[in-house]
C-alpha cells in the first residue's frame, strides 16, 4: 500500500506539477492550506498512515490525515481566509495562520494554544479540530471572532478548556455532523469550562458536550445566545450556563447540573424556539433563572425536572411572559423552614415563580408537583397573574402543614395550583388544575379575581380532592377551588369547580355576571362544603349550578355577636341570569336576600333544621323567578312583606318525593311553575312575574310533564319549561286565591 501511494504521488509530481503551481489541502469544503509546488520536497504518510506530512525547504504541514478531505492542484492564486488550530493528541498543536502578519499572533506549547489578535478584521474564522487530553485555548481579541468546532475534544485539568478574554461577541459554530467535547479541571482558576468575558453565540447543527468539573459548564460576563446546535452539559459542579442574559431561537440544550441549569444573572431571558431539558437534584436550585430582570418565552419546548427541596423551575424577580412554547415542569422537593424572627419562614418548590407579574398570552404549560412537594406551588407571583390565552395544566399533590411563623404564632401553609399576592385575571385560554394534598388550593389570590371579559371566554376546570387539616383549636385549613381576599368577579367562560370542601370563597364579595359555571362542594365531613361563600354575593347573569354538602350559597361576614341568627348585613342578590342551587341549606344569608330578576331555582334538605332558603335579615322578592323546595323546619320563614312581587310560601304536611312534581296553574290552566325537586321536600317559595294578586291558583303534587326541558339545562331536577303538564296521576293539594293587597301569600295544606 505504501509503495502504491509513493508511486501515485510521484506520478502527480512528474506529470502535473510543472503545469500546476499550487497544491491545496481542503477541510470541510474550505481551503485549509496552500503552498507552491516548487518548494515541496515530499508528500507522505507516517508509518501508521494516521498523519500526513507535506514538507519542503520553506514549508511544512504535519497534521492528522483525518482533517484533510482532499488535495488539489491549481495554477490559480489561492487566498487563505481561515485560521486552523489542530490539536494533535499530546503533540504540539498545528497552527495554520494566514493572518500572522496582520495582527494575529498564535503560539502553541504542547496542547496549550494562546491567541492574541489585534487584527482589524471582524469575525475572523478560527477552525478548531483534533483532540488533546492536556490542551486549552486562550484568546484575546479586539474584535469579534468565529470559532468553528469540528470534532474538537479538549480536556484541561488545570484550567478552562477555552478561555476568551475581552468583552467582544464571539460565535461558536458547531460543524454539522461533528461531536465536540470540552472538560476543565478542579484546579482551574476560572469558573467555566468554556469561559468568556463577552457574548457567546452558538450556531451550526453539530454537538457540543461539556463537563464543568470546577464550577460552571459555560460561564460568561455577557449573554449566551443559542441560535442552533446541540449543547449538552453532561455535568457541572455549579450552574450549567452562567451568564448575564440568555437568548434562544433554535437548537437543543440539555443540562444536568449541581446548581442552576440556566442562570442569567440580573439580565433578561428570551426564548423563542429550540429545546431545553434540565435535570437538577440539589436543594434550592432553579431551572431557568434571572435576578432583577424579565423572562419572555414565545416558543420552543422546555422540559425541567427538579427533585431538590424548595427548588424553582422558572424563576425571576421581574415579569415572566408567555407568548407561546411548550413547557413541562416536574418538581418533588420538600418545603424548607428557615429560622426567622420568633419562628420560621417557609419556602416551597414552585414551577413558575416571580417577585413581579406573570402574563400568559399563549403556550402550553404542564406543571406537576409530587406529594413530597409539601406546600408546593404551580404558578406563583408576588404581584399580578394575568392569563389571556394558552393551555395550562397544574397537578399538585403536595400536602399542607402547620408551623410557627416569624411572629411566634402557630400558622399553616398549603399547596396551591395558582397563587398571587395581588390580583388574578383569567380572560381566555384553558386552565385545568388538580390539588390533591391536604388543605390544597386551586386558584388563590390575596387581591381580586376576575374570570372572563365581555369578549374573553376562558375554560376553567379547577379541582381539589384533599381533606382539611387542623391548625389549632377549631381552626382548620380547608381545601378551596377558588379563594380570594378581595372581590371575585365571574364575567364569562365555561367554568367548573369541584371541591371536597369549599368551592368559591371571597372575604369581600362574589359577583357572577356571565359564563356557564358549575360548583360542586361535597365533603364527607358534616357541616363542611360551602358552594359559594362571601359577605356579598351578586348574580346578574350567566348560568350557575351549585351543589354543596353544606350551604350552596352562604352570604356571611362570619359569626356576629349574639349568634348566627342575628342579621350581620351580608347580602345575596339576584338581578339576572340563572342560578340553580342544591345544598344544606341551599341558600343561607346571615343578612339579606333580594331577588329583582333572573331565576333562583333551589332544593334544600329533606330533614330539618336546615332549609331551602334561610335568612337572618330580609328576604325581598321584587322580580324574577323563584322556586325553592326544602324541609319542614320550624325556622323556615316566608318572604318579607316588603317584597314588591307577589309570591307564595307553601307549607305541605305531606312530603313531595324527589321523583314527583309540584305544579301550579291558574284557573285557565296556564302554567305558573312545574318543579321537580332534587330531594324529598315539604315547604316551597314560589314567585314569577306572571303571578298576580287576587287570582285563583291550583297546586298539584304529582302528574306528568312531557316535552320541554329544565331551565338552565340542569340534569335530573329543576324548573320545567316548554312542555305540557298533565294532571293524570297528580293530586290537587290546594286551591286558593292570592291576596288583593299583600304580596306574600302563605298557604298550608
Amino acid at each position: 500500500m505504501k509503495k502504491h501511494l509513493y508511486i501515485f504521488i510521484a506520478m502527480l509530481l512528474s506529470f502535473g506539477l510543472k503545469a500546476q503551481q499550487n497544491i491545496i489541502a481542503h477541510n470541510s469544503g474550505n481551503n485549509m492550506y496552500s503552498s507552491s509546488t516548487s518548494v515541496i520536497d515530499s508528500i507522505k504518510f507516517d508509518t501508521n498512515y494516521s498523519k500526513f506530512k507535506l514538507s519542503g525547504n520553506s514549508t511544512t504541514l504535519d497534521i492528522q490525515k483525518t482533517v484533510i478531505d482532499s488535495l488539489t492542484f491549481t495554477s490559480n492564486t489561492v487566498n487563505l481566509t481561515k485560521i486552523y488550530i489542530i490539536y494533535n493528541g499530546t503533540d504540539n498543536a498545528t497552527i495554520i495562520n494566514p493572518y500572522s502578519t496582520q495582527g494575529v499572533n498564535i503560539t502553541a506549547s504542547g496542547g496549550t494554544v494562546n491567541v492574541v489578535s489585534t487584527a482589524t478584521i471582524n469575525n475572523l474564522e478560527y477552525n478548531l479540530l483534533g483532540t488533546s487530553a492536556t490542551g486549552s485555548l486562550t484568546m484575546s481579541s479586539t474584535l469579534p471572532a468565529t470559532f468553528v468546532m469540528n470534532n474538537l475534544n479538549i480536556t484541561n485539568t488545570s484550567g478552562p478548556a477555552i478561555n476568551i478574554i475581552g468583552g467582544q461577541t464571539h460565535t461558536f459554530n458547531l460543524q454539522a455532523g461533528t461531536i465536540n467535547s470540552l472538560t476543565d479541571g478542579s484546579s482551574s482558576t476560572k469558573n467555566g469550562t468554556l469561559q468568556t468575558d463577552g457574548k457567546i453565540i452558538f450556531t451550526g447543527t453539530g454537538t457540543l458536550n461539556i463537563k464543568g468539573i470546577k464550577k460552571h459548564g459555560i460561564s460568561t460576563s455577557g449573554i449566551i445566545e443559542v441560535q442552533n446546535g446541540s449543547i449538552k452539559v453532561i455535568s457541572a459542579a455549579s450552574d450549567g450556563f452562567h451568564s448575564e442574559g440568555y437568548m434562544m431561537s433554535n437548537g437543543t440544550v440539555n443540562i444536568t447540573a449541581t446548581g442552576d441549569a440556566i442562570d442569567a444573572g440580573d439580565a433578561a431571558i428570551s426564548i423563542s424556539g429550540g429545546n431545553i431539558t434540565a435535570t437538577l437534584a440539589s436543594a434550592d436550585v432553579k431551572g431557568i433563572k434571572t435576578g432583577t430582570n424579565t423572562i419572555s418565552i414565545s416558543g420552543g419546548t422546555i422540559n425541567l425536572a427538579l427533585t431538590g427541596a424548595q427548588s424553582k423551575a422558572i424563576n425571576a424577580k421581574g415579569n415572566i411572559t408567555f407568548d407561546g412554547g411548550n413547557i413541562t415542569a416536574n418538581l418533588s422537593g420538600a418545603a424548607v423552614l428557615t429560622a426567622s424572627g420568633s419562628g420560621y419562614d417557609p419556602s416551597y418548590s414552585t414551577a413558575i415563580k416571580t417577585d413581579a407579574n406573570i402574563i400568559l398570552n399563549a403556550g402550553t404549560l404542564n406543571l406537576t408537583l409530587a406529594s413530597t412537594a409539601n406546600g408546593g406551588k404551580g404558578i406563583s407571583a408576588d404581584q399580578n397573574i394575568t392569563i389571556n390565552g394558552g393551555t395550562i395544566t397544574v397537578t399538585n399533590a403536595g400536602n399542607g402543614a402547620t408551623y410557627t411563623n416569624i411572629s411566634g404564632t402557630l400558622d399553616s401553609y398549603s399547596s396551591a395550583a395558582i397563587t398571587t399576592d395581588l390580583n388574578l385575571a383569567i380572560t381566555g385560554g384553558s386552565v385545568t388544575t388538580t390539588s390533591s394534598g391536604t388543605g390544597g388550593k386551586g386558584l388563590k389570590a390575596d387581591g381580586t379575581v376576575t374570570i372572563g371579559t365581555a369578549t374573553g371566554s376562558p375554560t376553567l376546570n379547577i379541582k381539589t380532592t384533599g381533606a382539611r387539616f387542623l391548625v389549632s383549636g377549631t381552626d382548620y385549613s380547608h381545601p378551596k377551588t377558588l379563594v380570594a381576599t378581595g372581590a371575585i368577579s365571574i364575567v364569562n367562560g365555561n367554568n367548573t369547580f369541584n371541591s371536597t370542601d369549599d368551592g368559591i370563597h371571597s372575604d369581600t364579595s362574589v359577583s357572577i355576571s356571565g359564563g356557564t359555571n358549575t360548583v360542586n362542594a361535597i365533603s364527607t365531613v358534616i357541616g363542611v362544603g360551602e358552594g359559594i361563600e362571601a359577605p356579598i354575593i351578586n348574580v346578574s347573569g350567566g348560568l350557575t349550578n351549585v351543589t354543596a354538602s353544606n350551604d350552596g350559597i352562604n352570604a356571611t361576614y362570619g359569626t356576629v355577636s349574639g349568634g348566627t341568627e342575628q342579621n350581620d348585613n351580608s347580602q345575596f342578590n339576584v338581578s339576572g341570569g340563572i342560578i340553580i342551587v342544591a345544598g344544606n341549606d341551599a341558600v343561607d344569608s346571615n343578612g339579606n336576600i333580594t331577588i329583582t330578576g333572573g331565576y333562583l331555582i333551589a332544593t334544600g334538605p329533606t330533614s330539618q333544621p336546615e332549609e331551602a332558603i334561610d335568612f337572618n335579615g330580609s328576604f325581598n322578592i321584587n322580580g324574577g323567578t323563584v322556586i325553592a323546595g326544602g324541609s319542614n323546619a320550624n325556622m323556615t320563614k316566608a318572604a318579607s312583606t316588603t317584597s314588591t312581587q307577589p309570591n307564595m310560601f307553601l307549607k305541605s304536611s305531606a312530603q313531595l318525593a324527589s321523583t314527583s312534581l309540584i305544579h301550579i296553574e291558574n284557573t285557565a290552566g296556564s302554567e305558573i311553575v312545574t318543579f321537580k325537586p332534587k330531594n324529598n321536600v315539604y315547604y316551597f317559595h314560589v314567585s314569577t312575574p306572571t303571578l298576580l294578586k287576587n287570582t285563583q291558583y291550583k297546586v298539584y303534587f304529582g302528574g306528568t310533564y312531557t316535552g320541554g326541558s329544565y331551565v338552565g339545562g340542569s340534569t335530573g331536577w329543576g324548573l320545567y319549561t316548554g312542555g305540557t303538564y298533565s294532571t293524570t296521576g297528580g293530586t290537587l293539594k290546594s286551591t286558593f286565591t292570592t291576596s288583593n293587597t299583600a304580596n306574600v301569600n302563605t298557604q298550608s295544606f
